[in-house]
Formats: structure tokens, C-alpha cells, sequence
């Protein structure tokens, strides 16, 4: 029973300290180097907007690094770094290291690699150029992931994000964000943080889930990253369940195939049957379709030590001991000679078991500091994120003050507009009153003076000729002075009339 109880931790360790992602192995087939399409560089090399000549640059010049074989990859350079200089590029000594940092990753000499991209970065440096910066320390991240220098890699994510936060004006979506969010989640997965790895997925997916482009590009990656998170901790309901999302025949991913095969042998392995899982793994080998990795040479290991043949998973072991030593991983030798002391102690040789205790002991350990200092870089990631929430909520605050300001101000000139409308129309009725005034005293001076003048002259006149002896006679001799009085008369009530109509 207590034998039992130490396999079973044993195995729960092995998924614990399991390598995420490791280079797989590669075919040898016939190899056609592809040539530069020299009018497709000439038309990025004479983009104006540096931002997006060199977006383009760095895709065009991976694509072409990673397509040639080894022994032409100088060549390619060279042929890169003339037209930089034809066109005389500002930053071509940036791209340049990149390009060599590039090539040496795809020959696995990372060390080289790593020198080559951080000339790279300091040359960027002298030029605050965000976007190069965000594209140097994204790809020294991986440099170093395979290192197993994970501390690093974080760091150097954590610098990425910095700069991602410099260039979101310009980026068109959230694309390199949610990238980085899956760089930094493999990481803490690796390290055995699985619940960061997990929030840093979910920030991912939170980040694209509202653009089909790049749920169609990413989402497979992040629901096999859970899904590994969910293998190691033994929840083999949630593995289900992302296996499941994995065989949605939505998923276009290219490594879909892949991801849907592990995920199946993995959900195997939690259920025990580890001679299924073995010879789930050992035809994934065979298969032309899967690209076969150290990390199922790992799985293979742990199944032959549960299933309980020992040799077979000593030999795997002693394998994977020799790549993880290679790799700086201690994480995983921790592990490897764990399973060593197992099998030398149940094969009955305590003095090699105690041996690989020790060595066990010493790697977990280095494995132990490691962690804490991932630890600490996961606290500045944090505060890095606060600030940068900070920094967005500062933004949104100062572009709400600043509408706030321009409201009063318009308010303030609606109620200005207002009050001098106001005023307006009060000077006016007022200005109105007066030429009322002005005009009724005039109608009324010429009303006294003019038309009664002449209206009275008329009535003399008239009376006269009504008390006359002889009104004929009268009226003839008072009828010119009457006619005059009577025009003068119509003359003063049109002017009156033209008064009341101005």
C-alpha cells in the first residue's frame, strides 16, 4: 500500500514538472531553397511610415530565415543586408543582429542566439523604438525559454508589454497583447504556477474574443495551454471539456492535429490505463501527420515507470536526462531522478536509489530558487499591469474632465448667447417703444399743426359761405382758397399715412 501511495506521488510530481513545449524532432526531405522576391522587399523598403515598414520587415524576414535550409542562411543574410543598405534603412544594424539572432535560433545555438538579439535590442534602445523593442525582447524571450532560463524569459516578456502599452495607438488590434499574455502563461505553467497560467490565458482570450480573426488564429493555442495547465493538475473533467473545444471542426490551427492527439493520450494517462497511453504515444511516433517531441519521449518514460517496466523506462529516462542537462532544465531532471532512485529502489540497489535522492534533492533545490524568482518578476508583472491600469484609468478620467470642461464651456456660451439674445430683443422692444413714442408725437404734432390747420380753414370757409346773402357769388370768389385748403389737407393725411406705415 505504501509502494502505491509513492508511485501515484511520484507520478503527480512527473506531470508537475513536465516540459511544456520542447523542439520537435525534424524529418530529413528533400529541401528547396526559395529565393527572395526582391519587388515585395523593395516595396516594404520603401514604406515612409517606419511603423509599418518594419511590421512587415519582421514578418518578411522570419518567413524567409525560416524557410531556408542551414547552409544558406548567410547567404540570405547577405542578400537582406545589401538591399538595406541600397535603400539605406536607419535602423539596418538592428535588423541586422535580428537576423543573425534568428538564424542562429533555427540552427538551436542559443547561446549566439542570444548574444546576436540583445546587440539587437541595445541598438533599438539608442532609438526609444517601441515597436522593435516589443519584437527583440518577445523573440529573446523564447531564446531563453528554450535556455531554461525562465526567469529572464519573463523579464524580457514583461519589457515586450511595456512597450506594447507605447504602441497601442498604432496597433490595429489586440493581437500582440494577447500573445504575450500566452508567452508569459507558458512560463508560470512551466514553473508550475498554474493558476497564473490560467488568469494569463483567460486575459488572452478576454483580449480576442470579440475579433473572429484572431479567435480563429489563437484560440486553439489558448485551449491547449489550459488544457495542459488542467493535465498537470489532475482535473481530468476540465481537460475533457478543452479537448472537446479542441475537436471542434472550427479549429483551422496548424498544429490542431497535434494538439487534439496529446490532449487524448493525456486524458488516458489521468484515467491510469498506461498501457493504452503507451501505445497511444509510441503511434504517434509512427505517424507521419504528428510532429513527434521530447515532451511525449517524457510521457513515455512515466508510463513505463507506472506500468511497471522499469528498464524501458530507464532507458527513456537516461535520454531525457542527457537533453534536460543540455537544456538547463532542472525542473525536469528533478523529476528524472526521482523516477531513477524509484526504479533503482525497487530493484532492490539503495545505494544508487540514495544517489539519485541526492541528485533529485540538489535539482529541486536549483528548481526552488528559480521559482522564487519567477516569483519576484510575477510581482513586478503585477505592478507593471496596476500601473498600466492606472495609467488607462488617468487617460479615461483626463478625457472625461477634458469633455466635462468643453460641456461647461458650452453651457457657459449657450447662457451667454441666451442672455445676449435676451438683451437684444429688450433693447429692441425698448428701441421700439421710443420710435412709437417718437412717431406718436409726431403724428400728433402734425395732426394739431397741418391737418386741423387746414380742415379749419375749410370750415371758415365753409361758415362764410353758409351765413353769405349771396352764396353762389361767395362760394365762387372762396372757392380757390377752399380747393387749396382741401389739397393741403389730403397731402398732410397721406403724409400721416406714410408715418404710420414706415
Amino acid at each position: 500500500m505504501r509502494r502505491t501511495l509513492i508511485i501515484v506521488i511520484s507520478i503527480t510530481f512527473s506531470f508537475f514538472f513536465a516540459v511544456h513545449a520542447q523542439v520537435p524532432k525534424v524529418a530529413v526531405v528533400p529541401f528547396q531553397q526559395s529565393k527572395i522576391n526582391q519587388d515585395t522587399l523593395a516595396n516594404i523598403l520603401e514604406q515612409k511610415d517606419d511603423f509599418t515598414r518594419q511590421k512587415r520587415l519582421v514578418v518578411f524576414v522570419k518567413n524567409y530565415i525560416q524557410a531556408s535550409a542551414e547552409d544558406k542562411l548567410m547567404a540570405v543574410q547577405d542578400t537582406f543586408n545589401q538591399a538595406f543598405t541600397k535603400y539605406s534603412m536607419v535602423d539596418r544594424d538592428a535588423f541586422s543582429n535580428f537576423m543573425a539572432s534568428f538564424a542562429l535560433y533555427k540552427k538551436h545555438n542559443l547561446k549566439d542566439a542570444e548574444v546576436y538579439m540583445n546587440k539587437a535590442i541595445q541598438l533599438a534602445e539608442k532609438k526609444n523604438d517601441a515597436y522593435l523593442l516589443f519584437q527583440f525582447y518577445t523573440h529573446l524571450g523564447f531564446i531563453q525559454t528554450d535556455q531554461g532560463n525562465f526567469i529572464a524569459a519573463v523579464y524580457n516578456y514583461r519589457l515586450a508589454k511595456k512597450e506594447v502599452v507605447k504602441l497601442k495607438d498604432k496597433l490595429p488590434d489586440n493581437r500582440p497583447q494577447a500573445s504575450l499574455n500566452i508567452n508569459i502563461s507558458d512560463l508560470y505553467y512551466k514553473s508550475g504556477f498554474y493558476t497564473q497560467s490560467l488568469n494569463y490565458l483567460d486575459k488572452a482570450l478576454a483580449l480576442i474574443s470579440k475579433d473572429e480573426k484572431n479567435m480563429n488564429l489563437l484560440s486553439s493555442v489558448i485551449y491547449y495551454n489550459k488544457s495542459e495547465n488542467y493535465f498537470r493538475k489532475n482535473d481530468i473533467d476540465s481537460l475533457k471539456a478543452y479537448h472537446a473545444k479542441l475537436n471542434d471542426p472550427r479549429n483551422k490551427n496548424y498544429k490542431i492535429y497535434n494538439y487534439r492527439q496529446r490532449t487524448a493520450y493525456y486524458i488516458t494517462l489521468l484515467k491510469r490505463d498506461y498501457p493504452l497511453a503507451i501505445k497511444q504515444i509510441i503511434a504517434m511516433e509512427k505517424s507521419a501527420k504528428y510532429i513527434y517531441s521530447d515532451l511525449e519521449e517524457q510521457r513515455l518514460a512515466d508510463a513505463y515507470f507506472m506500468n511497471g517496466q522499469l528498464d524501458s523506462a530507464k532507458k527513456k529516462v537516461d535520454a531525457q536526462l542527457a537533453i534536460a542537462a543540455a537544456n538547463n532544465h532542472p525542473e525536469i531532471k528533478y523529476h528524472f531522478y526521482d523516477v531513477l532512485a524509484q526504479i533503482a529502489q525497487q530493484k532492490g540497489d539503495n545505494k544508487l536509489a540514495s544517489y539519485n535522492y541526492m541528485l533529485a534533492l540538489k535539482e529541486s533545490q536549483e528548481n526552488n530558487l528559480r521559482l522564487t524568482q519567477v516569483g519576484d518578476i510575477s510581482s513586478q508583472i503585477k505592478i507593471d499591469e496596476a500601473e498600466n491600469s492606472y495609467t488607462q484609468r488617468t487617460a479615461i478620467y483626463e478625457k472625461e474632465r477634458l469633455w466635462l470642461i468643453f460641456m461647461v464651456v458650452v453651457a457657459a456660451l449657450i447662457i451667454v448667447a441666451i442672455a445676449l439674445i435676451y438683451r437684444n430683443v429688450k433693447q429692441k422692444r425698448h428701441y421700439e417703444q421710443l420710435l412709437f413714442a417718437t412717431k406718436k408725437a409726431e403724428l400728433a404734432f402734425i395732426n394739431s399743426h397741418e391737418v386741423r390747420k387746414h380742415l379749419t380753414n375749410i370750415l371758415g370757409i365753409m361758415d362764410i359761405i353758409q351765413h353769405s346773402d349771396n352764396n353762389k357769388e361767395e362760394y365762387k370768389q372762396c372757392e380757390e382758397y377752399l380747393l387749396s385748403s382741401a389739397k393741403r389737407l389730403d397731402e398732410a393725411i397721406k403724409n400721416i399715412s406714410e408715418k404710420i406705415n414706415e
